[in-house]
């Protein structure tokens, strides 16, 4: 076609018309594309920031069936229960029904379109570290009476377990989340666990539950820090381990009667702690730490104390603190260790009856250690009177020696010279004899006189000694003796006497009424009442007496038979 040609049809009056048809469709889809790219960008885009979710509401669709009238949350279970009555998968049941859609979307840019949708930006959930999280539903069927935990995906209400510290991309119209802090348990203590949720108990009426039961569990949490305790699942109960002590002291201190009717007063100490493996069953049964001392120690303290002394006498107390105390602390151990309580130790402090019991036991004892006293003093003396007996026989023994010695020498002498001297034979024998007689007229002086020196402190001590001997005899025997000294040295501090006849201070006095009529002590019954602690020996020292002289005169004897 020729330049003219086209140019001719350009000019026509339609062919002008065509383009500025096409002209103003073309116009026509860029201001269309201009409009719904500026309506997207300006009006369907929604920008998340970081840290916020993004949860989408149906505004149109088919409204959920009557028997889930109370739900508005296309949640999960409900989505598969709609998909299989209708036959629709579970996008188109999503985008289908009216409500809140379960998902989220995170941040980031989303174009999702304001006429179909509500849009609605809420902060995620940011659990802290050192917490836990718990999840509770809006959504799903009421809980079961009984059930306090969900365990179903279609149940409302707290779920079981718990949520750990971070981000949780959480729906907050369908959901929410508690925060708690970490459990923590420190060293000497343990968890005692309670489930607030689970099976029905097969024996309600035991204090501790089978594993997994509703009620106290018997596994118990040791020292550590725990995150997965849902506090709406189960209660931590912390329990103190290590040992306490209890005093009982003042106010707390125990008085309970004695076997005689005395008012005994005990202030005690008592060091105890907690069996681990029991401690479900202490806590249940009997409660706390305070619990324990005012329901179980404290108790059987008392009633232990009474038994243990209505078996024993206001006397019996005094000095009998440790064997009071063992007895207590064998029988409060086994006792105690039935209820689950370990007793380490169990300390008597004071142990004392009243101080008029106390006076008068204390004046008896005080009594007869006088008495012990006087006895060792007199076993003193006749130790020392035979200890003077025994060094006078060895120095006699001694002087005999010498002189036996000194004749045999002058014997040798004698002979000697008679052999030298022949002619002065008899002289010598006759100056030996003199001689001899001499020697021998010197040794008997010497024995003499020691025999005499003996005598005299045998005789010194047997004075010293006539005199209680005396004594006893008068009253016809050590006991009486004894018990006539007793009463003297104690009837200067007796100001007062009991009017009671029946006792044990009473029993002293007895005696009087044993008096013959002549004024003689009867005589005692040794199987009934033993004598004091005399020497055996203390009757024949007239006997002994008498060994020395014997033994002096067998001496001299024999010295007069040396030639």
């Amino acid at each position: 076609m020729s330049d003219r040609t086209s140019r001719h049809m350009n000019e026509t009056p339609g062919g002008g018309g065509l383009t500025r048809l096409i002209a103003r469709l073309f116009f026509l889809l860029v201001l269309l594309a201009a409009g719904f790219g500026a309506y997207e960008w300006y009006v369907v885009r929604v920008e998340v920031p970081p840290n916020y979710v993004l949860v989408l509401v149906n505004k149109t669709g088919v409204e959920l069936p009557s028997e889930h009238g109370d739900q508005v949350v296309l949640y999960p279970a409900l989505v598969k229960e709609l998909a299989a009555k209708t036959g629709w998968s579970e996008e188109r049941v999503k985008k289908s029904y009216k409500g809140i859609q379960y998902q989220v979307l995170t941040e980031g840019r989303h174009f999702v379109s304001p006429i179909w949708y509500q849009r609605l930006i809420f902060p995620a959930v940011i659990i802290e570290e050192g917490k836990f999280g718990v999840l509770i539903r809006k959504y799903g069927k009421p809980l079961p009476v009984g059930k306090t935990v969900a365990t179903e995906p279609n149940e409302r209400g707290v779920v079981a377990g718990t949520l750990p510290a971070g981000r949780h991309n959480i729906n907050p119209l369908a959901e929410e989340v508690q925060e708690f802090n970490k459990i923590v348990v420190p060293e000497g203590w343990i968890g005692v666990q309670t489930l607030l949720s689970g099976l029905p108990p097969e024996n309600p009426n035991e204090f501790v539950v089978q594993e997994r039961e509703r009620g106290v569990q018997p596994e118990v949490l040791g020292p550590g820090t725990y995150f997965d305790k849902n506090p709406f699942e189960v209660r931590i109960d912390q329990v103190d381990m290590r040992s306490h002590k209890y005093d009982m002291l003042g106010d707390e201190a125990i008085e309970f009667p004695s076997n005689d009717g005395f008012t005994i007063h005990m202030e005690a100490t008592v060091e105890w702690a907690l069996f681990a493996d029991q401690a479900p069953w202490v806590v249940v049964e009997v409660g706390d730490i305070d619990d324990v001392v005012t329901k179980v120690i404290r108790p059987y303290m008392m009633s232990l104390a009474r038994i243990q002394g209505s078996k024993m006498t206001a006397r019996d107390f005094i000095g009998a603190r440790e064997t009071f105390q063992k007895k207590l602390y064998e029988d409060l151990r086994d006792k105690c260790s039935k209820q689950g309580v370990l007793i380490k130790a169990a300390t008597v402090r004071d142990l004392k009856p009243p101080e008029r019991v106390r006076s008068i036991i204390r004046e008896r004892e005080l009594a007869d250690q006088s008495m012990t006293k006087y006895e060792n003093e007199i076993k003193e003396a006749f130790e020392r009177a035979k200890l003077v007996e025994q060094e006078e026989l060895a120095l006699q023994q001694a002087e005999i020696g010498d002189a036996n010695k000194e004749v045999v020498s002058v014997t040798v002498n004698a002979e000697q010279e008679m052999a030298v001297a022949v002619t002065q034979a008899n002289k010598r024998l006759d100056v030996a004899r003199l001689a001899l007689e001499a020697a021998r007229k010197d040794a008997e002086a010497i024995l003499s006189r020691g025999q005499a020196d003996a005598k005299v402190v045998l005789f010194k001590y047997e004075a010293e000694a006539e005199p209680l001997r005396a004594a006893v005899n008068a009253f016809g025997d050590g006991y009486t003796y004894a018990q006539n000294q007793f009463y003297m040295k104690i009837a200067p501090a007796i100001r007062t006497i009991l009017t009671n006849t029946d006792g044990p201070f009473s029993d002293i006095f007895q005696a009087f009424r044993k008096i013959t009529p002549a004024g003689a002590a009867a005589p005692v019954s040794r199987s009934a009442a033993p004598q004091p602690n005399m020497p055996r020996d203390a009757a024949p020292a007239a006997d002994d007496a008498e060994e020395p002289e014997q033994a002096a005169g067998e001496s001299v004897a024999a010295r007069e038979a040396v030639p």
